[in-house]
């Protein structure tokens, strides 16, 4: 079974043309003097800034809607974990996003943005937090209020009724942060949402990971067959840095930032032709695995050599952040 022909509940593909993309500036300085560093999926180009940001231009003109796929088709993905006859594979990372920040709040309110299906969303109702998402796609809006029952509000994030203002303890953007190209909107909105002495949990793929995959594959001749920034979908890519600088300018200042445990991919679209959200056994793709285990502790040495900053070996990035006091 080829990758290209296994089923996906959301709508991307492999090479988008000219006439699907649109140039932007940067999400940080509103600049548009960029260095391309990598060109992948046809049209897309992902570009350095002069103030240092990384970002997808031109992009994608409407990537929010790769995930307006059809129902029927996650419903059939995810179907094992809503009969509790499976976990889903980034189980073992939602809990340690819970954990990390279960050490600043203790359960109490907890928004999700970009909720999904709900799979974060269930398990921190599991440990006590009362829990809302906000997931724009009206397919994942539908089943995580059917399948968990789970309050989800259909919209944007600046759509969020007046009344939920000032009602959160967490607000957080697991895997979303780098899907918006507005930024620092979106921080104002969060800000509106969360009470005074709330937090904001954020979680990014590293871009400088991702400079590293993609110096590896020049030197060994190779080119990753789905690129390496999946920019039909991110369009800002942050660094340990860049991070800090574009909370801070939306008003926080990060409390805590490390580096996030790899995501263990499943395999099964390889063998079955559906990318299955359930772990797979090691041994089906042991090499991969075991590397992003290995780059996961080596990168914690990397960090320490840096003296605290995360490096090129992390594959993401995690911050807790709270209101500036400035």
């Amino acid at each position: 079974m080829l990758d290209s022909d296994y089923e996906r509940g959301g709508t991307q593909k492999s090479t988008y043309s000219q006439d699907e993309v649109v140039r932007v500036p940067c999400p940080y300085c509103g600049t548009e003097s960029p260095t391309v560093l990598f060109r992948e999926y046809g049209s897309i180009e992902i570009v350095r800034c002069t103030c240092g940001q990384i970002y997808t231009s031109p992009r994608f003109k409407s990537p929010e809607a790769i995930y307006w796929g059809d129902r029927s088709a996650y419903e059939r993905e995810a179907r094992l974990i809503f009969e509790g006859r499976a976990a889903h594979h980034r189980d073992p990372n939602y809990l340690e996003e819970l954990r990390l920040i279960e050490r600043f709040r203790s359960p109490g309110t907890f928004l999700d943005v970009g909720c999904n299906m709900g799979m974060l969303l269930r398990l921190a109702r599991e440990r006590g937090w009362a829990c809302v998402g906000v997931e724009p796609s009206p397919s994942l809006a539908g089943i995580a209020r059917d399948r968990f029952d789970l309050e989800v509000l259909n919209c944007f994030l600046e759509d969020v009724p007046a009344t939920h203002e000032g009602a959160y303890d967490v607000v957080a953007l697991s895997d979303v942060f780098e899907h918006v190209s507005d930024p620092l909107g979106m921080l104002a909105q969060v800000q509106r949402l969360l009470k005074p002495d709330g937090v904001l949990f954020v979680k990014v793929p590293n871009a400088r990971f991702n400079v590293f995959k993609q110096a590896a594959a020049r030197v060994f001749g190779r080119t990753p067959q789905h690129g390496v920034w999946d920019s039909y979908e991110h369009v800002a890519h942050y660094t340990d840095p860049t991070l800090r600088r574009m909370l801070e300018k939306g008003g926080f200042g990060v409390t805590k930032l490390s580096a996030a445990r790899p995501v263990q991919i499943p395999v099964w679209h390889h063998y079955v032709g559906q990318y299955f959200l359930y772990p797979s056994p090691v041994r089906l793709d042991w090499k991969r695995h075991m590397s992003r285990s290995v780059f996961h502790a080596l990168g914690k040495v990397e960090r320490v050599l840096r003296l605290g900053t995360v490096g090129y070996l992390s594959s993401s990035l995690a911050v807790v952040a709270e209101r500036s006091t400035g």
